[in-house]
C-alpha cells in the first residue's frame, strides 16, 4: 500500500482514525522507542503507513491490528526453511 498524504479525502467506507507510535506501540506491547526505531531503521517490520502527517506515519487500527495478528514471535528465525516442501 502506497502512503498517502493525510490531507487527501478518506475513500468511502475507510476509517479516519489514524495511529501513530503511541498507539501502535500500545497495540503491540512494544515500547513507543521500539516503533520508532523500526520506523527510522527497519521499515520492513513495520506495515505500510496508511497516510503520512508531514514527516510522520498514521496507520488506521485495522492496518495495526492484521500486523499485530501476524507478527512473528520472539526468537522467529526467518533464514530457517522448511525441508518438506
Amino acid at each position: 500500500m502506497t502512503p498517502k498524504d493525510a490531507s487527501e479525502a478518506p475513500e468511502p467506507g475507510r476509517q479516519t482514525e489514524l495511529w501513530g507510535y503511541k498507539e501502535v506501540a500500545e497495540e503491540s506491547g512494544v515500547a513507543v522507542g521500539t516503533i520508532r526505531y523500526y520506523w527510522s531503521q527497519k521499515r520492513h517490520l513495520l506495515p505500510d503507513p496508511d497516510a503520512m502527517m508531514g514527516t510522520r506515519p498514521g496507520w488506521f487500527p485495522e492496518t495495526v491490528r492484521h500486523w499485530v495478528a501476524n507478527r512473528p514471535g520472539q526468537g522467529f528465525r526467518s533464514d530457517l526453511k522448511d525441508t518438506d516442501s
